[in-house]
């Protein structure tokens, strides 16, 4: 996977913005709302900021208001976004942004960007159980 990075300003502070070609989603629309309730079953309590000690592994949108954050192949964070018209596309979207203050994804200036540079900011962002996440998910017939 190829990683474009841009370096942004925002006021006297740099910010990093990451852009990853999104994960598509299935073509059944039961089957990814049942795997966001389960990712949100298995999230943790929301955050205001996560700091990542290397770059993000990648990143999936799994929701209108939602992206999955894998920082490694097994550790996750939930990105819970406002809900806007600016965001009812991202699964649309060929590739999609993270803005974020340095390594760190905060609810107080980070945002998911679209393609068409339409802004989704951060609300929440809460850890994922990955492990109890995929049973859940074998359990209920999504992953083999």
């Amino acid at each position: 996977m190829k990683a474009r990075i841009a370096l942004i300003s925002l006021t006297t502070a740099l910010a990093f913005g990451l852009a990853l070609p999104v994960a598509a989603g299935s073509d059944n629309p039961a089957k990814d709302a049942k795997r966001l309730e389960l990712l949100q079953a298995n999230a943790g309590e929301a955050r205001d900021t996560v700091k990542f000690l290397r770059p993000m592994h990648g990143y999936e949108v799994v929701g209108a208001q939602h992206v999955l954050v894998w920082e490694t192949p097994h550790k996750a964070w939930l990105l819970d976004l406002r809900e806007s018209a600016a965001c009812n596309g991202l699964k649309r979207e060929i590739s999609v942004g993270i803005e974020a203050l340095y390594d760190t994804i905060n609810t107080s200036n980070g945002y998911v960007v679209g393609d068409h540079g339409l802004r989704c900011r951060i609300e929440g962002i809460r850890e994922i159980d990955v492990k109890a996440w995929k049973q859940a998910e074998r359990e209920a017939g999504i992953r083999s």
